[in-house]
């Protein structure tokens, strides 16, 4: 459960609900909307499949996500919504930028957030 209170996993999902709220009010905010959202998409996503894996699959606080596997959701991700979806839908557009910023996330991700949990006794 601790995976969930890492601050920059907080930081980044209030600013994900921040975006929402201003999305569906209407007054989106231009920079925070476009690009601040990206740079923590990856962390956010990461640290949520570090938290499952943690809790259902590893058990074990000690589990960091490997390099590859972060890799992987920066991949996946960039593939989804830069590439797939703006095919399908026009409420999409592909963003190099935007992949670029998730790569970023990626790399803060990896160096900074992916860490195991000491318990403190």
């Amino acid at each position: 459960m601790k995976t969930l209170l890492n601050k920059w996993f907080i930081i980044g999902s209030i600013i994900w609900i921040i975006v929402f709220t201003t999305r569906k009010s209407g007054h989106p905010l231009p920079y925070i909307n476009g690009y601040l959202t990206d740079a923590f998409a990856i962390p956010v996503i990461a640290n949520l499949a570090l938290w499952f894996n943690r809790v259902f699959l590893i058990k074990n606080n000690y589990y960091i996500l490997s390099l590859g596997q972060v890799i992987f959701i920066v991949i996946y991700v960039s593939i989804v919504f830069e590439g797939l979806l703006p095919l399908i839908s026009k409420t999409y557009t592909a963003d190099w930028l935007d992949i670029l910023l998730y790569i970023l996330g990626g790399s803060f991700f990896y160096v900074v957030m992916n860490k195991p949990i000491f318990e403190r006794r």
